[in-house]
This record gives C-alpha cells, sequence and structure tokens, in this order.
C-alpha cells in the first residue's frame, strides 16, 4: 500500500529515486482507480440514459448535460493522474541512471512501449555504489580470477 501512496506524497518531485517496485505498483494502482472509474462512468451513464428514456426527458437540455458529464468522468481522471505518472518514472529513470529526458520518449509513436521497456525490466543503481562492467572472462579462466572480479569496491 506505500508504494501506491508515497508517489502521491511525492507528487511533483521529480528528483530522487524510485524503485521498480514503486514504479509498478503506482502504475498498477492508477490502472486500477482508470478501470473502477470508467467502469462506475458506464453504469451510471446506462442508468441515466434508461431513466431519461423513462420520464421521457430525451428533449431536455439539463439531462443532455448530466449524461455528458458523466461521460467525461474517465477523462478527467487521467490528468489527475498524469503528473505523479510522470515524476516516478522520472525517479524511476534517475534510479537507472539515465537522464529523465527519455520521457521524451512518449511523444513518438511506439516510444512509451520501449520506455516502458527501460522502465520496468531494467535493475536500478545502488545508491553511493560506482558501477562498472565486469571485465569479460574467458573461458577456462582461474577461480582465483573471478573472485578478484566480484569484489565490491571498499
Amino acid at each position: 500500500m506505500d508504494e501506491w501512496i508515497r508517489p502521491w506524497r511525492l507528487y511533483a518531485d521529480f528528483g530522487g529515486r524510485a524503485t521498480r517496485r514503486d514504479y509498478w505498483f503506482f502504475h498498477l494502482g492508477a490502472a486500477g482507480v482508470l478501470v473502477a472509474v470508467g467502469t462506475l462512468s458506464r453504469l451510471v451513464e446506462d442508468s441515466l440514459a434508461w431513466l431519461i428514456a423513462a420520464m421521457r426527458l430525451g428533449e431536455s437540455n439539463a439531462a443532455a448535460l448530466l449524461l455528458f458529464a458523466v461521460m467525461l468522468m474517465p477523462l478527467l481522471a487521467v490528468p489527475i493522474l498524469l503528473v505523479p505518472s510522470l515524476a516516478v518514472s522520472a525517479r524511476r529513470l534517475r534510479d537507472l541512471g539515465r537522464s529523465p529526458r527519455w520521457l521524451l520518449l512518449l511523444a513518438v509513436p511506439f516510444g512509451a512501449v520501449a520506455l516502458l521497456a527501460l522502465l520496468g525490466l531494467g535493475r536500478g543503481v545502488a545508491a553511493g555504489v560506482a558501477t562498472s562492467p565486469p571485465p569479460p572472462v574467458a573461458l577456462g579462466a582461474d577461480v582465483y580470477e573471478l573472485a578478484e572480479h566480484a569484489r565490491l569496491p571498499a
């Protein structure tokens, strides 16, 4: 539950880091909210349309306006979720050691798919630990050489 609440507390904080768990739980919760709002909107819309037809209020502007407002409910949820979604994505990119400018991929067709793969599947960088790729190890390398390369920096 804290993974869903934390991005709301850091609503517009684009600095810092976000773990893979934070990123996925937030977006899973956001998808759940969008599905719930869409389902609720559809149910209310169907009930309201039935009520308008039963009461013969089809020509009423107020009834049409109310029905239109209910239909717009899912569209209102998207901007509310947009800023925290971008913020948690920027923090996740920073955790991966990348620039938040990678979010510009969202403006490119199918760029969101590439960004999703980068954010969701990449391993984060531990804070304060410099990472460098391990040197290539030839087949039949000595065990002591392998142990030397596996040591963490002090």
